[in-house]
């Protein structure tokens, strides 16, 4: 059960899904990534070795007609399908939470209705409320 734990770890890095962000435009090389995401070039070899051997991106040559040949990169469509499998998970998750806000709240507006709480004592648990669930609102 170890490899879907190793995706997890694979998909965390922010700089890891801004790379097949990019990469799902087209071809890219290393270096116009590095310079479009403002970190190291070793930085993105690393990125992109780790994303090759899950089969996320895959390479190529490009043989310009002047010059050396140049590996580029593209996401693959296992690595499309990773991205929409976040998005759609990150949709899900924050829509959750949005109700559950919703619902906390309702419920801390009926006791503040019902004489339940004090105007105090609900405006200090809806501004805890609001800290809480902050990355959905």
């Amino acid at each position: 059960m170890a490899e879907p734990l190793e995706l997890i770890r694979i998909a965390a890095s922010e700089t890891r899904r801004q790379i097949l962000r990019l990469l799902q435009r087209g071809f890219d090389h290393p270096e116009d990534l590095a310079k479009k995401l403002k970190i190291r070039r070793t930085s993105v070899d690393k990125q992109l070795a780790e994303l090759f051997s899950w089969g996320l991106v895959d390479r190529a040559a490009v043989f310009p007609p002047n010059g050396r040949p140049r590996i580029v990169y593209q996401v693959t469509q296992r690595g499309r399908d990773l991205l929409d499998l976040l998005e759609r998970v990150v949709k899900e998750y924050t829509a959750g939470f949005r109700t559950d806000f919703q619902r906390e709240l309702e419920s801390l507006e009926s006791k503040l209705a019902a004489g339940e709480i004090a105007e105090e004592m609900y405006f200090k648990r809806r501004k805890e409320l609001e800290a809480r669930y902050t990355l959905a609102l």
